[in-house]
């Protein structure tokens, strides 16, 4: 389990980001401290303007400080643009930053981390979340430093003026700070649970629109609308939660303020009425007080809205600490000769369920073709995933020609070991772009004949722009068929010496089937093929079948003789 960010925490892990873009960051920090600087000494270079002209009357005196103060303000218009174009550059690469990093460590999650994951939340915090964590390093690190050090110095400078408006003005810090911490407690708190809602929220939203169809042919839409109002409702909950939290403790620090204000207002008119004030002393202690006022008031929000960004922030750190693939130890090449495949007394189960395999063996010669049949949950699938390195048994090992595939890295196992599915992935692009996806150098002449040797030749040759036609997302346009004959046409750029197909032409009629296993026959020349499928004509095309039950092992032999004397087998497949 990742650890629970804090305020400093959330700094450090941020700071890797922070140090790649110092220099802009220093700029920027500087820009807003000329800010700062110039938002003190404007009001005490009004003050004496106006001491000068209404009690000593010196005109040059005036008129200096006047000019010197137009240069500083025009200076200040220069820093400032300055300054807005650091924080847009940083605003985009900072993000980006952040994004690409997220993408990458969604990309090599591991798949027991990924079965966890809703594609909704991660949506969203690589979109969203991760624009706050630049906000937080400008608002709640830069932004709270420059004004932390303000306050100092107006602080110092009051306690020159007198040291009674000095403890005076003290007086509501500590309190108003105390307020702050004890409300923004509550606010981590209640944003952790909102966001906690929120990312089931658009992970059940993401995949109801894309399920519309499939709602509409089952009615449903009613108990889906009542879904989407109870979410709805449970986030206003929460989100006014949120904000009554926040309007809570604005109030205790606005009415601290108010006190502090009174009295230091009472103090200045004492003073006042014995002639031992200046106009332009109370000049600078009332505008140095609303300046304090604003500071703690700004602390204030900065520290409830920085609990409320590090709740966001800790969906950022909980993805970037996803279990990784790269941690997979592995380095060596693995190079296939014959494809044998050797599962060696395996035991695996997924995580918080009872063990699916337990000490299970199996042994596929190469250049075999064998089919895995059994009831749905059985494991035939989960097997597949082991080979191709998604899994890793707890016990026992996965053998390729010999070479213990824990030994090999990712990259070399998966470029062996090719798998097709029933739903075939198919991007938003041309039909070229779908195909390079095996293999993203391929010459033209791969291509064709891949797309060829696939039996989608004569289909791209009937479209006016051949195998640059654009196809929509999920394939729109394709048949069941031709996005299968898409995925074997990978599979040929590809070119693994193993082919697993699972469940790849279940959701097909006869006759495009039996086109499909033309395809296959091509496909499987001199590879180790495994078929997992429900259907008999799939089974049929292999050598030997093997029948898994609940992760054991029950019968495994050649399918021409287990058609006939398999038990198992015909109750599978209801053969009389």
């Amino acid at each position: 389990m990742n650890k629970k960010l804090n305020y400093f925490s959330t700094v450090k892990f941020l700071s890797k980001y922070i140090l790649a873009y110092k220099k802009n960051y220093i700029m920027f920090a500087i820009g807003w401290l000329f800010d700062i600087l110039l938002s003190i000494f404007t009001p005490i270079m009004f003050a004496v303007m106006i001491d000068e002209i209404v009690y000593y009357q010196n005109v040059p005196v005036f008129l200096k400080i006047s000019i010197a103060l137009v240069i500083m303000i025009l200076f200040a218009c220069i820093v400032h643009f300055f300054t807005q174009q650091q924080y847009a550059y940083l605003q985009i690469m900072y993000a980006f930053e952040i994004k690409n990093d997220l993408f990458n460590a969604v990309q090599y999650a591991k798949a027991e981390a990924l079965t966890d994951m809703q594609a909704g939340d991660a949506l969203n915090t690589i979109q969203s979340h991760a624009f706050e964590c630049m906000v937080f390093v400008i608002r709640n690190i830069i932004h709270t430093l420059n004004n932390f050090f303000a306050l100092i110095l107006y602080i110092i400078y009051i306690f020159v003026i007198g040291w009674q408006f000095g403890l005076l003005m003290l007086v509501g810090i500590p309190l108003s700070v105390y307020a702050t911490v004890k409300f923004g407690k509550v606010t981590r708190k209640c944003n952790d649970e909102y966001n906690a809602v929120y990312g089931k929220y658009s992970g059940w939203l993401m995949e109801g629109l894309s399920a519309l169809q499939d709602i509409r042919l089952l009615n449903a839409q009613e108990v889906t609308e009542k879904k989407f109002i109870g979410f709805q409702k449970n986030l206003f909950h929460r989100e006014n939660q949120n904000s009554v939290i926040k309007l809570s403790s604005q109030n205790v620090v606005q009415t601290i303020n108010f006190l502090v204000q009174m009295s230091v207002y009472a103090l200045c008119a004492y003073y006042a009425c014995r002639g031992e004030m200046t106009i332009g002393v109370l000049t600078i202690i009332l505008n140095f007080f609303t300046n304090i006022k604003g500071k703690v008031i700004f602390f204030s929000n900065c520290f409830i809205e920085a609990q409320m960004r590090i709740s966001r922030i800790q969906r950022v750190y909980d993805l970037f600490h996803l279990p990784s693939e790269k941690d997979w130890k592995g380095k060596d090449r693995l190079d296939i000769t014959d494809g044998k495949i050797e599962f060696h007394k395996i035991t695996f189960g997924y995580k918080d369920t009872q063990d699916l395999f337990q000490e299970f063996s199996i042994n596929i010669e190469g250049g075999q073709k064998v089919a895995l049949v059994g009831k749905s949950g059985s494991g035939k699938t989960t097997l597949a995933y082991m080979l191709a390195g998604f899994y890793k048994p707890r016990e026992g090992s996965i053998a390729i020609d010999g070479r213990d595939i824990s030994d090999c890295s990712l990259k070399s196992l998966r470029q062996n070991v090719g798998i097709v599915q029933q739903d075939v992935l198919i991007f938003d692009g041309t039909i070229r772009s779908n195909l390079l996806l095996g293999k993203k150098d391929a010459s033209e002449q791969e291509i064709m004949e891949a797309y060829e040797r696939a039996g989608l030749g004569e289909f791209i040759r009937s479209l006016d722009d051949g195998i640059d036609t654009v196809i929509g997302t999920k394939g729109v346009g394709l048949s069941g068929g031709q996005k299968q004959r898409i995925a074997i046409a990978r599979i040929y750029l590809k070119n693994p010496q193993i082919i697993v197909f699972d469940e790849a032409t279940s959701a097909l009629d006869n006759e495009t089937e039996a086109l499909i296993h033309d395809s296959w026959k091509n496909a499987l020349v001199g590879r180790t093929a495994i078929v997992i499928s429900h259907r008999l004509s799939s089974v049929m095309m292999c050598e030997r079948t093997a029948v898994i039950e609940d992760g054991v092992l029950l019968e495994y032999g050649s399918t021409k003789e287990m058609l006939e004397n398999s038990n198992a087998l015909k109750t599978l497949f209801a053969i009389s």
